[in-house]
C-alpha cells in the first residue's frame, strides 16, 4: 500500500470555504441588526432633602400620665429627574410606567414610582422653594410616533436620609413600554 501525504494546498479550499462562512455570517449580521427600539439620557438630576425633628407629647417634655415624649425624626429624599426619551422605529412605543431604584450600601435597594400627574403638581405646592427646577412632566401612558422625542421631568421619593442619598452606589431608572422591552437608564453617582 502506498501512504497518502497532504499537502499545505489540500488545506486552502477548507480554509477557503471556512472565511466564506464567517463572512456570511457577519453579512447577514450587519445588514439584519436593528438599533434598539428606544433611546433615552438622563439631562439632570436634583436632589430635595427633608429633615425634620418630630417631637410628641407636651411642648416641656412632660408626658401624661408617665409617658415622656420623645423626639422622632423625619427624612425624606425628593429626586427630580429630567430625563429625554427617543423611539427608533417605525411603529408607536407606548410608555406605560417609570420607576427608579436607589442601591445602599448594606441595605436593601429602595424603589420608588414616578410621581402621578396630580402629585408631581402637589410637590411644587408643597415645597415652594424646587418651583425653580420645575419642567413638564413625563407623563405615563404617553404615545411615542415613530421618530418623535419627548422630555420631561420625573420625581421620585425615598424615605432616606441626605447621608445615605449621598452614599449610594447608583440610581437605576426604569421605563416600561407596553410590548416592549423596558428602557434602562443608570444614573452615576456624581
Amino acid at each position: 500500500m502506498s501512504e497518502e501525504t497532504i499537502t499545505s494546498k489540500a488545506w486552502f479550499p477548507a480554509v477557503g470555504a471556512f472565511a466564506f462562512v464567517v463572512l456570511a455570517i457577519g453579512a447577514y449580521v450587519y445588514f439584519n441588526s436593528k438599533p434598539p427600539v428606544h433611546a433615552g439620557e438622563v439631562l439632570s438630576v436634583n436632589i430635595f432633602p427633608i429633615h425634620r425633628e418630630l417631637s410628641t407629647g407636651p411642648a416641656n417634655g412632660a408626658g401624661e400620665k408617665g409617658i415622656t415624649g420623645q423626639g422622632d425624626t423625619f427624612d425624606e429624599v425628593i429626586v427630580l429627574v429630567d430625563a429625554r426619551i427617543k423611539n427608533q422605529t417605525d411603529i408607536p412605543l407606548f410608555l406605560h410606567d417609570m420607576w427608579a431604584v436607589v442601591d445602599l450600601p448594606g441595605e436593601e435597594e429602595q424603589r420608588s414610582l414616578a410621581a402621578s400627574q396630580t402629585d408631581f403638581a402637589k410637590v411644587f405646592i408643597a415645597y415652594p422653594s424646587l418651583k425653580r427646577l420645575q419642567k413638564d412632566p413625563l407623563p405615563r401612558d404617553l404615545t411615542l410616533a415613530p421618530g418623535q422625542q419627548v422630555e420631561g421631568m420625573m420625581i421620585f421619593s425615598y424615605q432616606i436620609s441626605k447621608a445615605q442619598w449621598d452614599a449610594r452606589s447608583g440610581l437605576d431608572i426604569t421605563m416600561t413600554f407596553q410590548h416592549q422591552k423596558p428602557l434602562l437608564l443608570h444614573v452615576a453617582k456624581s
